[in-house]
């Protein structure tokens, strides 16, 4: 008798060893039923640019979960309205809306699941998710803190999913050619690096004043372990809307500011041109703070940026504000720098090619040519890395099908994960230190391990470390 999705993906999650799905169970030619089933948690404005993108691939959007009604029920719609217009991919009306997560994870169909959810969650649902035999693709940062982040790499391998990080540079072929021309000593031997993002996170301020919720929202479930602060409309926004404050991401009880944000991604390509996907630096200076950064209470009096991130062969990363390039690579015989849609490489004295903007002289696809066709030779192009077809969704549905560990992997995730903490705790404690990044803890006396930690611990047990001691009951 044939072997079902069903039975095959379930046998398959108890086994220890990769495996490939038969062919035609994810052809793009089968029957829908066949196609794996896939669910959104946490429905803002990232995650409907994900379900837009996912609903081209070949998944069927079976479940929409979000605390906020309006959301939810707006994921629904959407995904119905895309099959009403797109019968070959799927059928509307099989589409149910949850406000808890658990719910959507207790379902035995579902394969595949997308986590687009303010970062404090990111970690629970995700190993929870796992743990319940389900692939992931979680946005980044992949975690709120580091422990977290070890606790994720853990459990992707213990319970053998896939997992894909959301940092979608790894998938953009700018940032694939400058990590490639640095692993292949294109521009000689690395010496320092920059990474040029927004500031820290900030101290978190309640409203002054009680700010009303209509109803709908469940705003203690959107707390989850962060501390059940007062209501604010600023830093949970109801309904579906373009209003992007991130005023969640740059507050101390829910995000790591812009060093988990743009940090999660600029860091990345540097920990990839520098080949240490699976280490991290072995020492942190903080940046000196101003008398402006001092002053200003509402930042926490903290420095905006400067810290430096040093690696155990010497070389120093450095953070820099926002800049016309997010990665910048000096090698001792040229530099490489690299930013969406941008790329410029020089070699001694001479400019290689550049491209940064719309009106420069050719193209980004020419300048990423010429540099490759001068240096990636025959003879130099060593070191071929990960090139991913169809973009940062369609790798994570390819790999789920694979068995192939996808291109931004719980390991690539977590270490980028690490260094944003890094950098922002830093920041946060103004305080340099040594780390060991083979033990993700701090060394030779320095730092406080009570940094690592949430401060007051998680709320209501959402400690994605019991993850591993129990499972809810519903």
């Amino acid at each position: 008798m044939a072997t079902s999705r069903r039975n095959f993906l379930k046998s398959a999650s108890c086994a220890s060893v990769p495996f490939i799905l038969p062919s035609h169970i994810w052809a793009g030619a089968t029957k829908q039923s066949d196609l794996p089933n896939m669910a959104f948690i946490g429905l803002g404005i990232q995650a409907r640019g994900l379900l837009a993108n996912f609903l081209q691939q070949d998944v069927k959007v079976v479940a929409m979960c979000d605390v906020d009604k309006t959301r939810r029920e707006d994921g629904v719609k959407r995904v119905d309205d895309f099959y009403k217009d797109h019968p070959d991919k799927g059928t509307p009306g099989n589409c149910k809306g949850y406000s808890d997560f658990r719910e959507v994870l207790a379902r035995k169909d579902i394969d595949l699941v997308c986590v687009a959810t303010p970062d404090h969650w990111h970690a629970y649902i995700t190993v929870a998710a796992m743990r319940a035999g389900k692939d992931v693709y979680c946005e980044k940062p992949l975690t709120y803190n580091i422990p977290e982040a070890v606790a994720v790499m853990k459990a992707a391998k213990r319970y053998n999913r896939i997992l894909q990080t959301g940092a979608m540079q790894r998938s953009s072929f700018e940032f694939l050619t400058a990590a490639e021309l640095v692993r292949n000593g294109c521009i000689g031997k690395i010496t320092r690096v920059d990474c040029n993002f927004g500031g820290p996170s900030r101290p978190h301020f309640d409203p002054p004043k009680d700010i009303p919720m209509e109803p709908g929202l469940d705003f203690d479930m959107w707390c989850g372990g962060a501390p059940l602060v007062k209501y604010n409309d600023q830093l949970a926004p109801r309904g579906v809307h373009n209003f992007y404050p991130m005023v969640w991401r740059m507050d101390d009880l829910f995000g790591s500011g812009y060093c988990g944000d743009w940090g999660a991604h600029h860091l990345d390509i540097a920990q990839w041109g520098l080949g240490m996907d699976n280490s991290g630096p072995v020492k942190v200076t903080k940046a000196e703070r101003t008398e402006k950064d001092k002053a200003n209470a509402q930042l926490g009096g903290r420095a905006q940026s400067g810290v430096v991130l040093e690696f155990a062969d010497g070389v120093k990363l450095t953070h820099n504000p926002f800049s016309t390039f997010g990665t910048v690579f000096y090698g001792t015989d040229g530099t490489i720098s690299v930013n969406r849609g941008k790329f410029e490489m020089t070699h001694g004295k001479e400019l290689v090619s550049t491209y940064s903007k719309k009106g420069d002289a050719g193209s980004l696809e020419g300048a990423l040519a010429k540099a490759r066709k001068a240096f990636l030779t025959d003879s130099t192009y060593k070191t071929k890395l990960y090139k991913t077809k169809g973009g940062h969704p369609a790798d994570f549905v390819a790999c789920a099908k694979s068995r192939q560990r996808a291109c931004s992997n719980e390991d690539i995730g977590g270490r980028a994960a690490i260094l944003c903490h890094l950098c922002n705790m830093s920041y946060v404690r103004d305080a340099s230190f040594d780390w060991n990044p083979s033990r993700n803890t701090f060394a030779n006396g320095t730092g406080n391990p009570a940094w690592l930690v949430r401060e007051g611990g998680y709320r209501d047990n959402w400690d994605v470390h019991a993850l591993t001691k129990r499972w809810w009951t519903l």
